[in-house]
């Protein structure tokens, strides 16, 4: 993951579907690619739209942090069924989960959400929304580790 700083969030965003993806088909599933550029969502996987998030932990002064990833451009409007998200610890502990849309909904509807809106958020009619919350994210109950997929 040496060079994965110095690539554009476009570049980032295609490697962390390909390993995701290259994972996925390791553990016999079905993938495609997403019809078109602007499916609104990255991957068939077994038939279900899915959107890819992929991080690597963060650093703080320096130091990488486990578990420290931040999740973001999770959009409403766009055509998603369910959302993987793959967080790649510096020791190889890894964090591979998934949930719904629907789960995500609920989740931002509610009082204690872990997501917020991104980049002005509804003052500009962005329904982006990003997490840094992400050992709360891990431990919710409507959050599913890959292996129950």
């Amino acid at each position: 993951y040496k060079g994965y700083v110095y690539m554009s969030p476009k570049q980032k965003g295609e490697y962390g579907e390909r390993i995701v993806a290259d994972y996925m088909i390791s553990k016999g599933c079905d993938v495609k690619r997403a019809h078109t550029s602007t499916a609104g969502y990255d991957r068939i996987i077994n038939g279900k739209k899915i959107e890819i998030k992929f991080s690597l932990s963060t650093r703080k002064k320096g130091s990488v942090c486990k578990d420290s990833f931040m999740i973001n451009h999770i959009s409403l409007k766009k055509d998603w069924e369910r959302l993987i998200f793959f967080g790649i610890n510096l020791d190889g502990d890894h964090r591979l989960i998934w949930f719904t849309k629907e789960d995500f909904i609920a989740n931002i509807k509610s009082e204690k959400s872990l997501f917020a809106h991104q980049q002005g958020g509804k003052s500009i009619k962005n329904d982006d929304f990003m997490s840094t919350r992400i050992s709360d994210l891990l431990a919710a109950p409507w959050t599913k580790h890959i292996k129950e997929w």
